[in-house]
């Protein structure tokens, strides 16, 4: 991978800043509802909207995530590139859901129903249910490895047949639908859809990859970006590997925001900034 600066990144007109929320800008927590946004981010964002468009581009629900944000003006990316808003988080928001996966609506519904079904003995799964398909959280399960285990093998067949995709983040199973749609694929469409020029992506888990590899391969057409991997305990070596950097659990994360919030104020105040 080129060797880029960050500053150079900045420095782009149009510029994006793509944000991951659970274990970037929230420290990760037995269970997603628990989960709150790190003190000072929502300021933190709230600034930075007025140097660059913002995108929190997550795993949950759309509007899950803005829930937890509750900044306006930004475009939430919920359910890994599947659900788009630019009006969240007020209540009469539009959730635009991407045609293609309108046919997997129900049969998402039909997994996590076999799930909540055959698993309702374990104590310690959550459901979270989705627009399409959802994720299944075993993290508070007293046997995790033991779970995961018994969830995939109870997910085999049934996605199979049904035509879903069953993938996995920390302590998480994901059913998804088949589709080439990943956090990578957002990133560009967010990319093409804002008319960017550079873009800034932050993230921590698996899912967090495709965006990485996004922005490399968009590095290698003459597109401007930088990858930013935070680093935890069970981070994915690949993640921190193939990142431009890579800072040290949430809190690293909101001080690495705090010093791009004030490269683009003396970006602007210097005026050397490139429209």
């Amino acid at each position: 991978m080129n060797k880029i600066q960050l500053q150079d990144v900045l420095a782009q007109r149009p510029l994006g800043l793509v944000f991951d929320i659970d274990g970037t800008l929230s420290e990760i927590v037995p269970t997603p509802s628990e989960a709150r946004l790190y003190p000072g981010v929502a300021e933190l964002l709230t600034e930075l909207a007025s140097y660059a468009e913002i995108a929190i581009m997550t795993g949950r629900a759309a509007e899950d995530g803005a829930r937890m944000v509750q900044v306006s003006g930004l475009t939430y990316i919920g359910t890994h590139g599947l659900e788009w808003s630019e009006d969240l988080p007020t209540s009469s928001a539009q959730i635009q859901l991407v045609p293609e996966a309108l046919n997997y609506v129900e049969p998402g519904k039909r997994l996590l129903t076999l799930v909540e079904r055959e698993m309702a003995h374990e104590t310690g799964i959550i459901v979270q249910a989705k627009s399409v398909g959802g994720s299944i959280h075993y993290r508070q399960c007293a046997n995790p490895e033991e779970i995961r285990e018994q969830i995939l093998a109870l997910l085999e067949e049934p996605a199979r047949q049904e035509g879903m995709v069953i993938d996995e983040g920390k302590r998480v199973v994901e059913v998804l639908a088949p589709l080439k749609i990943n956090k990578g694929e957002a990133l560009k469409r967010y990319i093409e859809r804002k008319r960017l020029r550079g873009v800034v992506f932050a993230g921590d888990d698996r899912t967090d990859l495709n965006a990485i590899y996004a922005v490399r391969e968009l590095r290698q057409e003459g597109f401007t970006g930088y990858t930013i991997a935070v680093r935890h305990t069970d981070a994915l070596p690949e993640l921190l590997t193939s990142a431009d950097e890579v800072v040290d659990e949430v809190p690293g994360m909101v001080e690495r925001l705090r010093q791009i919030r004030d490269m683009l104020a003396t970006l602007r105040q210097s005026g050397k900034h490139e429209e």
